[in-house]
This record gives C-alpha cells, structure tokens and sequence, in this order.
C-alpha cells in the first residue's frame, strides 16, 4: 500500500527538521550574531550569488515540470530569484561593497549541481523548495534581527514573503508528483542528498567569513 501524500509530505518535514535541529549558525545560516556594514556586504555576497543561480537552475527544471499550472508557479518562483539577486547586490553596493570579483565556492557549485541534476520533479521539490526553502524562511527570521534596519526591512517587505510562497511551493509540487512509493523514496533521498551539501556550502562561507569575524568589537 502506497503512503499517503500527505503523511509521506509530513513525514519527510520532520526528517528535515530532525536533521536541522540544534545545528550551530556556522552550519544553517550565513549571518553571524553581529554584523557591522563591511561583515554585513560579504554575507550577503553568497546570497546573491545563490539567487542568481537559483535562476538559472529553476528556470531549466521548468523543462521538467509536465503539469502547466505548475509550470507558471515555478516560473513565478524564477522571477522571485531574480528580483532577490538584484536586492542583495543593491544592499551590497549601498553598504560599500561589490560583487565585483565574486568567487562562489566549490560547495556552492556542487550545491546548484545537485539541484541541476535532478531528473524527476518530486526530486525538485523535496530538495529544493520543500526542503531549502523551508530551512530559508527559518534563516531568514534571524536576518531581520542581524541586519541593520534597512537590509532587515528588505528581507521583511521583499524577499520573505516570497519565500514562504516558494516552501508551499514543494507542498504543491509534491502533492501532484509523490503519489508513488517509487516517487516518494526519490523524493526522500533528493532531501536526504541536498542537507549536508547545504550544511557544506555555508560553512564554507562561514571559513571566508572568519578573518572579518575577527575584526568585530
């Protein structure tokens, strides 16, 4: 007997968040406790950065994506990407830093690789919306208390909205493709596959972020 979508969809929530859980911020977010204006450019920098390679990747998985209802949904999450890398440069250039000379890390490339790969939409939507997205709205919060007023205001007026649009978005997405138990063991390992590249790829930035760290009072 094949489990019920909406038990599987709960069920994989809570492996999500018992893998989650307790994590330390050099492991789940990319905000320290305490930023000045130069700490708070080079933390944004991965942001806008994963933005904008969330839109190259969400825009090829549309390919993938049968159903047409579906394909507008995810199509709306690729502008949302795009209007958040084009925020996160501004706030950065307003904080006195540049992209310029930008280098993602090998983490952050094997990150958007693992997504690129996924053959299946229930792969998709339990690794990146789902899962990511979810664990993005919970990062996200924090920013709102360690950022400066006007970088926190852009989150909460412009960026988390949309967030919270994108993790229902994995609700939906799998409600259509996880009606299998051979859709829902892809989906499963897809969530299980993307954690730790995602725990790697910001502690990878935390390791860039140290040297600043130091310098802060």
């Amino acid at each position: 007997m094949v489990p019920d979508v909406d038990d599987f969809i709960r069920e994989l929530c809570a492996e999500n968040e018992t893998f989650f859980a307790g994590l330390p911020d050099s492991k789940t977010t990319y905000w320290p406790e305490r930023m000045d204006a130069r700490l708070a450019a080079e933390a944004l920098k991965p942001r806008w950065y994963n933005e904008l390679r969330g839109v190259e990747v969400i825009g090829k998985f549309i390919e993938r994506v049968p159903d047409l209802s579906l394909k507008v949904l995810v199509g709306r999450q690729v502008g949302d990407e795009a209007k958040h890398a084009r925020l996160c440069r501004r706030r950065i250039e307003q904080l006195g830093g540049t992209i310029m000379g930008y280098r993602p890390s090998p983490e952050q490339l094997r990150f958007g690789d693992i997504l690129d790969g996924f053959a299946y939409p229930e792969e998709f939507f339990a690794a990146q919306q789902l899962t990511i997205e979810t664990q993005s709205l919970k990062r996200n919060e924090k920013a709102l208390a360690r950022f400066d007023p006007i970088t926190a205001e852009m989150f909460e007026r412009h960026i988390n909205p949309d967030e919270r649009f994108h993790a229902k978005l994995g609700h939906i997405g799998l409600s259509v493709f996880a009606r299998t138990r051979v859709a829902q063991e892809r989906a499963r390992q897809a969530a299980a596959l993307i954690r730790p590249a995602h725990v790697a790829m910001v502690e990878a930035h935390y390791r860039q972020l140290e040297p600043l760290l130091a310098k802060v009072d």
